[in-house]
């Protein structure tokens, strides 16, 4: 059985950091990229997700697949942040030769994968400061 599920990702992960896109490539060629029924090409960006586990910070590194015409993160530098359009988690059972059910595959997927805006907490102060002005004059 599949099953699909939404991710919050702000009530979820502490930050999403950005480390590489590259093609999916198809199983047992390293050289053919995987694409979908439509014929558009699949990637799998790699991240670092922050989140607390027992009141401690854990860090682990996720895959995420996502369809795009072109590489969908040419844009990102390693270890920006970013935000995941449509994220989701698929669970399946996973299953031996004979059908047993031996445990769960879990997979990420998103639509697109976005850069959040990058103000330090020092602009973000000036920036209150000068509206506050603004508001008072």
């Amino acid at each position: 059985m599949i099953q699909n599920f939404a991710i919050d990702q702000a009530a979820t992960f502490e930050s999403l950091l950005f480390l590489s896109c590259e093609p999916k490539t198809a199983f047992g060629d390293s050289f053919r990229q995987e694409t979908t029924k439509d014929g558009l090409p699949k990637w799998e960006a790699q991240l670092v997700a922050r989140f607390r586990q027992f009141g401690r910070a854990t860090n682990e590194i996720i895959k995420v697949g996502l369809v795009a015409e072109r590489a969908p993160a040419d844009d990102l530098a390693p270890a920006t942040p970013v935000d995941l359009v449509g994220f989701e988690i698929g669970v399946m059972d996973k299953k031996d030769r004979n059908g047993n059910v031996t445990g769960a595959q879990v997979w990420y997927r998103c639509q697109e994968v976005r850069a959040l805006a990058s103000t330090t907490p020092r602009q973000r102060r000036n920036e209150a400061a000068a509206q506050s002005e603004a508001a008072a004059s």
